[in-house]
């Protein structure tokens, strides 16, 4: 008989690198089907009828990129005889949110907290065997790069792969949403497998579109379902995802007061990204930071530098540069007037008067890659996500829209920032209702020509804007 054991972790967890310990020179690259995302699997050094499958990296199971998709997919249809979750000890806060979506999977496991030489350095401690019973896995310290731990490791997954020991799943959820959630494995417990029940119970309260879809839920059952969550949400004044993000962080916090134990200078000291944070997260100073921050970038992309460059671009090169020397060849070869002023003064101007948006849209994108890339506007997205949530829009939507005022074709482009397929196209389709600079002299046009250049009337067309923007939002949502 075969036995397949996952490997399942966050990117940059050592995954691949104990991949590679495990399986040798026995293995198989592939692709998953549909998908460009690498399929990894090889058997076991001396067991041939264990199979080990390197899933792609990621930090949940939900559905918002290739490669959570195919590894939730794996993982439910599939169902391997056991998972190894590797988690970085460095970062174990990070690490444990994929653990606790694990565990629900009612799957054996098996936990390989690496880089624990790392830890030790650091001179930090982490109580493994506490851990394993507040979690009810066997837990194990390893190095992969080092390759130290790996064979006990393994050998447990393999004890556990063949017995087919099921696994109860730690107590995450509290209160209202425990209750919420025990009312769902009520409704679908005839309609899934024992050992999954609770991974479909949170993914219908997270309202799963690709869950509700598969289960195939008859319209008075689900009714059901969405009446209990949004009982919960009412009760915790919160979204249903923020609800279960919130309180596994929660169970987090307090699994790692109880088994984790920092050197005392970490404890007392402050990094510079955790002082930042406490400033650009602030309550009451987060949007007043943002709209300065985004004043500055726009003042850059399409003020001083911005318009220094498309000056530049339309008056010097194409004004004066490749219009002037081609009127001048043209009229040294006799070419009709018609014909130069046709190319000159209709062809290459009207080109050039889009072209000279270019620089600008370039140094916008290139600001905003630079926020993006230090975490600001994750930052900026979670701040604003409850707010927008309400609307069925994501926080990472603000962007994208704050984009559009300026012109809707880079704000259509900044929506591929958002992971969730749904609320990407949500977005997309409501981001064009903020009036751009294309749209101006229509709207100028309007006033001037129906409401006697009434100031008002451009003023309310940003309003009516957003004020579609939120109906939109909230139709689609439904």
């Amino acid at each position: 008989m075969e036995y397949k054991i996952a490997l399942a972790g966050n990117p940059n967890c050592g995954k691949t690198t104990l991949f590679n310990n495990l399986t040798g020179s026995n293995q198989y690259v592939g692709n998953w089907p549909g998908v460009t995302v690498d399929r990894k699997e090889g058997k076991l050094k001396g067991h041939k009828d264990v199979i080990i499958q390197d899933l792609p990296g990621i930090y949940s199971l939900s559905p918002y990129s290739p490669e959570e998709i195919v590894s939730r997919e794996y993982l439910v249809n599939e169902k391997p005889d056991a998972i190894i979750n590797i988690i970085d000890a460095t970062n174990i806060e990070r690490n444990l949110y994929l653990t606790t979506q694990l565990l629900e999977l009612g799957t054996p496991m098996v936990l390989a907290f690496n880089m624990m030489d790392l830890v030790r350095k650091n001179g930090d401690k982490i109580d493994l065997v506490k851990l394993g019973k507040e979690l009810g896995t066997p837990v194990f310290p390893i190095s992969a790069l080092k390759g130290e731990g790996g064979e006990e490791l393994v050998a447990k997954a393999v004890e556990i792969a063949t017995k087919n020991e099921r696994q109860e799943h730690p107590h995450v959820f509290t209160g209202s949403v425990e209750h919420a959630l025990a009312h769902i494995e009520e409704s679908i417990q005839d309609k899934v497998e024992r050992q999954h029940l609770r991974w479909f119970a949170v993914k219908l309260f997270e309202n799963d579109e690709k869950v509700i879809e598969a289960l195939k839920l008859d319209a008075a059952l689900l009714k059901h379902i969405k009446e209990h969550v949004a009982d919960c949400e009412k009760e915790n004044d919160d979204e249903a995802r923020s609800i279960i993000t919130n309180q596994r962080y929660m169970y987090i916090e307090s699994l790692v007061d109880k088994a984790v134990v920092k050197k005392k200078e970490s404890l007392t000291s402050s990094t510079l990204s955790d002082k930042i944070d406490r400033v650009v997260t602030n309550r009451f100073l987060a949007l007043p930071i943002f709209v300065v921050v985004m004043l500055l970038v726009y003042y850059i992309a399409i003020g001083s530098l911005g318009a220094f460059v498309t000056d530049f671009t339309n008056d010097t090169i194409f004004g004066s540069v490749i219009i002037e020397n081609l009127r001048g060849a043209f009229e040294a070869w006799q070419v009709a007037p018609w014909l130069i002023g046709l190319v000159c003064d209709g062809i290459i101007a009207g080109v050039g008067a889009v072209l000279g948006f270019v620089p600008q849209m370039l140094i916008l994108f290139f600001l905003l890659s630079i926020l993006e890339d230090i975490g600001y506007m994750a930052r900026v997205a979670f701040i604003l996500d409850r707010i927008f949530r309400k609307f069925g829009l994501s926080g990472k939507s603000f962007i994208p829209m704050l984009v559009s005022s300026g012109c809707g074709v880079p704000g259509v482009m900044a929506c591929r920032t958002i992971e969730n397929e749904r609320d990407r196209k949500l977005t997309v389709m409501t981001t064009c209702f903020i009036p751009c600079g294309a749209k101006m002299p229509i709207i100028a046009l309007f006033a001037g020509a129906f409401f006697g250049q009434s100031a008002w009337i451009a003023v309310s067309a940003y309003f009516i804007g957003v004020a579609a923007v939120v109906v939109s939002g909230i139709i689609l949502k439904k």
